[in-house]
């Protein structure tokens, strides 16, 4: 059904998550997981990131781990600008290089560095306009830097055929819950 889509969401500061290795991160990615593995069951190749901390990241690391089921499974990071990571902590460096370097395509917006916070809105432009779904973690409840990416999804599914599957705090809750109960985690 969708050969590409775009996942985005939240950072962790955004989530109060300060730690990688938080339980949260492993709820947050066994989520992320069960969601791309409904995809890949309806024909998903691609899945796209701009490589911010938080949702995003998290989201490469499950594609590369499903990679393993799934070796069809493409990962691709178009950040919008080069050297986005630099003022990122060492270690937070180090996990995106990890993840870049398995990711099967890995390119810029912009080939420059960072000129102005017009290079963020063509890089979500350009998501947009190259892939068919995206998957946005984002609840209306907790306002923060997805909303955004929110507004100009809303507008331009308003002017194409474009479609979303916004996953809110309550979908994510339920899911835990779950894997709670069934002690999976």
């Amino acid at each position: 059904m969708y050969k590409s889509i775009y996942v985005t969401g939240y950072k962790p500061y955004e989530l109060n998550i300060f730690k990688e290795n938080a339980k949260e991160v492993s709820y947050l990615k066994a989520f992320i997981k069960q969601k791309l593995v409904g995809y890949l069951e309806e024909g998903l190749e691609w899945v796209l990131i701009q490589g911010q901390l938080g949702i995003e990241l998290w989201t490469a690391a499950c594609v590369i781990e499903l990679k393993e089921s799934y070796p069809e499974l493409k990962l691709g990071i178009i950040p919008p600008f080069q050297n986005h990571t630099e003022k990122w902590r060492e270690q937070q460096q180090s996990i995106y290089q990890v993840i870049a370097s398995k990711a099967d395509y890995v390119n810029t917006v912009f080939h420059s560095g960072y000129e102005g916070p017009h290079q963020f809105q063509a890089a979500d432009q350009f998501m947009l306009e190259h892939t068919e779904m995206t998957m946005l973690i984002y609840d209306d409840e907790r306002e923060a830097s997805p909303k955004y990416f929110k507004s100009k999804l809303v507008d331009f599914m308003a002017q194409t055929n474009y479609t979303c599957d916004v996953v809110t705090f309550d979908e994510i809750t339920s899911f835990i819950d779950d894997l709670q109960w069934s002690n999976e985690i």
